[in-house]
């Protein structure tokens, strides 16, 4: 390359900043951002539109998951205490699927020092029609002032069972409930 027709970096990228602030402005000014006093500034980049319901969050009740915990093993670990439950049973209902929960299945938690619990939850969900889906959870929970325990989970389901294929796409998230003596989550899908 030739002395004289080199470019800097920074040359170039004062260059590209300036067209792009300009093509911004110039070339769509519906989408110029105008600064305080009504000047265009292409420094802040388009403008945002007001949200509209085609991306606003939208969910449906998908299912209530009410776990029976079985066993405890404390593996222990170097800062952090690795905790493995067994799910010795349970039940989930919902619009679309009802049945059992079946061995193997469990959860495998992370108790951080500062109190807070990473979950890790893998159970077989058995339906009443006898088909098995996977449903692995990772989620957090932690007690909020006056005893409760507060904890959100990321359900995904996984089976080869023509009639529950849907759930293979599903996106969802389930809140903690209080039901005694039971580890219980309300389940929503993600629109």
């Amino acid at each position: 390359m030739r002395p004289d027709s080199s470019i800097t970096r920074r040359r170039f990228s004062s260059l590209l900043t300036a067209a792009a602030g300009s093509a911004l402005v110039i070339g769509d000014p519906a989408r110029a951002s105008v600064a305080p006093g009504g000047t265009p500034d292409a420094g802040r980049g388009p403008s945002t539109t007001p949200s509209t319901e085609t991306d606003a969050l939208q969910s449906e009740f998908l299912l209530d998951l009410v776990l029976d915990r079985g066993a405890t093993s404390n593996v222990g670990s170097t800062g952090v205490n690795r905790v493995v439950v067994t799910v010795a049973g349970g039940t989930f209902e919902g619009p679309k699927l009802k049945g059992t929960i079946v061995a193997p299945s469990g959860d495998w938690i992370l108790a951080r020092p500062d109190g807070t619990s990473v979950l890790d939850i893998r159970a077989v969900l058995q339906t009443d029609d006898e088909q098995k889906i996977l449903m692995t959870c990772h989620g957090i929970a932690y007690p909020v002032p006056g005893g409760a325990l507060h904890a959100r989970i990321l359900p995904l389901f996984e089976t080869g069972a023509a009639r529950y294929l849907w759930l293979n796409n599903v996106i969802s998230v389930g809140v903690l409930r209080s039901v005694p003596g039971k580890v219980s989550y309300r389940v929503y899908r993600i629109l």
